[in-house]
């Protein structure tokens, strides 16, 4: 019997510390430029976190007039993990170019069929929602973005943008779901910098403290980290939304568990990737678990490319923006739900009451949690959840 019976108190506490990012696939190297100056901080001064980069160093980050890196460098490091690794795809050739002026009337099918039209159409476009991106990095510069990279912090670095593509494309789903959101940008993966999971930690505890509302993090690992353990827990506290992809060591069997933390938490709404066919199929790769609570599209997901226009990639990492936007797109100030989505059980219940189509093995299940979020009633999104 594959029905699951989804108890939130059943997931495990942390006790190890490792983190991959949540994708699939394999980067093209490419030189990087002039690191910058590197500024040692002690780790016991709070205060003396945040390095800004000065106007006449040449660092190759892309910045924007209302968003520039700000690197992060302690003087000694923890060991991390090696940089993740991604596969990536070319935009299909019917795709649309961001630069378009007519790129909002022609989405991806992704984040079509996670309601977004219908969103735009309401009025909920996430104006007034700060969504935090916890990933390796966002190309601010990137039309596509409309100027809504607010803010960026780097704990890590070392590595050109096209080669860490992933926080670029994780970002560009959350921006075409949620476009009036304003994005902060949080990099915790490169060839140098702090130690990964501290990074991370910190950064969590930094969204909460800029005011971020919504964060997500496209990353997770086998073992739980006690550092971002407490950080999860410290958004917990202060209300803050957190969408995790489910992690993309499955191997197509609904009877075997996966494991990925802080997925595996109880703080956060854990997402598993389905692909974009009738019936949405759970994806081959994507991690089933009782503690997976929902899913999005995750695979062949067409979103924004370093340096400009589109590409595809494949992974839970996909599955959890499309969700996030869906979040902050309701969370949109003077909106239908900005006084009702207040924390955590709230926003479950609202997603669960409304949004909520039971896809896979009928009732909640490992591989989809209790099923597949979408803005579409069931009218709408008929056509592409009947397997038959």
């Amino acid at each position: 019997d594959t029905k699951i019976n989804k108890n939130k108190n059943m997931k495990i506490s942390p006790i190890a510390l490792t983190l991959t990012l949540a994708a699939v696939a394999a980067p093209t190297a490419f030189a990087f430029g002039p690191v910058p100056a590197r500024i040692p901080h002690s780790r016991s001064s709070a205060s003396a976190l945040f390095v800004s980069v000065s106007a006449d160093t040449n660092t190759d980050v892309k910045s924007t007039a209302t968003a520039q890196p700000l690197i992060m460098v302690d003087e000694d490091k923890e060991d991390s993990i090696a940089r993740p690794k991604v596969v990536r795809k070319p935009a299909s050739a019917e795709q649309m170019d961001v630069e378009d002026e007519a790129f909002f009337d022609n989405l991806p099918l992704g984040v079509k069929l996670t309601g977004v039209d219908k969103l735009r159409a309401a009025g909920l476009n996430g104006k007034g929602v700060r969504v935090a991106v916890i990933d390796s990095g966002v190309d601010a510069d990137h039309t596509g973005f409309h100027g809504q990279v607010k803010q960026q912090v780097w704990h890590r670095y070392g590595t050109p943008l096209s080669e860490d593509d992933h926080g670029t494309h994780v970002a560009g789903t959350i921006h075409m779901m949620a476009p009036e959101a304003e994005i902060y940008d949080y990099r915790v993966f490169g060839a140098e910098g702090n130690g990964i999971d501290i990074s991370i930690a910190r950064s969590i505890r930094q969204a909460v403290e800029d005011g971020c509302d919504v964060i997500n993090m496209s990353l997770g690992g086998p073992f739980a980290s006690w550092n971002i353990g407490r950080a999860v827990q410290y958004a917990y506290e202060n209300n803050v939304h957190m969408i995790v992809a489910a992690g993309n060591e499955g191997d197509d069997n609904i009877l075997t568990n996966e494991r990925s933390y802080p997925a595996m938490r109880p703080e956060v709404i854990s997402i598993a990737a389905v692909g974009k066919y009738k019936g949405l199929p759970t994806a081959w790769f994507s991690n089933s678990n009782a503690q997976v609570d929902y899913a999005g599209i995750g695979e062949d997901v067409h979103s924004f490319k370093p340096g400009g226009g589109l590409h595809q990639m494949s992974g839970t990492s996909m599955a959890a923006p499309h969700v996030c936007g869906l979040v902050a797109a309701l969370m949109t100030k003077g909106g239908k739900y900005s006084d009702v989505i207040t924390h955590d059980a709230s926003l479950r219940e609202v997603l669960n009451e409304k949004y909520l189509r039971d896809i896979g093995v009928k009732g909640p299940d490992n591989e989809t949690g209790l099923g597949f979020l979408t803005f579409l009633d069931e009218s709408e999104s008929e056509w592409f959840l009947d397997s038959e």
